[in-house]
């Protein structure tokens, strides 16, 4: 009796070494593609707005979005940070999977991008972020600015 329970022990935990492995992978991908998807959205909105909006020095073209960063849970990683920024002149999207083994990066318009008050904007935190785009125009150039609205995490 003691060796089926001892036999069974040792099956089950070979089992879940053999498995881990693949569900943890499998999360950081539904969470790498959940915040993929909502930035290709938010991407051609932006695009749009640029291409079809005036800016202007003071609040105009204004775009308003929720963005839903995945939490840890059974079936998902967690997205531990979301950071818009510029780089070559365009507004880029990056974002850390897990632990940081998994990054990715996607453009979201052909100007850059700041936060209202200079900078980066970063969010840390799982759950649903209410941000507004706008199209301003500062020192001749076009740009965006990101703000964070009130809401489950708001700024």
């Amino acid at each position: 009796m003691i060796l089926r329970v001892a036999l069974a022990v040792v099956l089950t935990t070979a089992l879940l070494a053999a498995v881990t492995p693949a569900v943890a992978n499998a999360g950081a991908e539904r969470a790498d593609g959940a915040v993929d998807r909502q930035l290709a959205a938010l991407a051609a909105e932006l695009e749009t707005m640029v291409a079809t909006d005036d800016p202007t020095a003071d609040p105009g073209a204004r775009h308003v979005v929720e963005l839903r960063l995945p939490g840890r849970s059974l079936t998902s990683a967690a997205v531990t940070r979301l950071r818009f920024t510029s780089r070559g002149g365009v507004a880029l999207a990056t974002w850390r999977v897990g632990d940081g083994a998994t990054r990715s990066s996607t453009r979201l318009a052909g100007v850059p991008v700041h936060a209202a008050g200079g900078g980066a904007l970063t969010l840390r935190e799982s759950g649903t972020h209410r941000l507004a785009f706008e199209l301003r125009s500062q020192d001749g150039q076009r740009v965006l600015t990101v703000s964070r609205l009130g809401g489950e995490h708001g700024a």
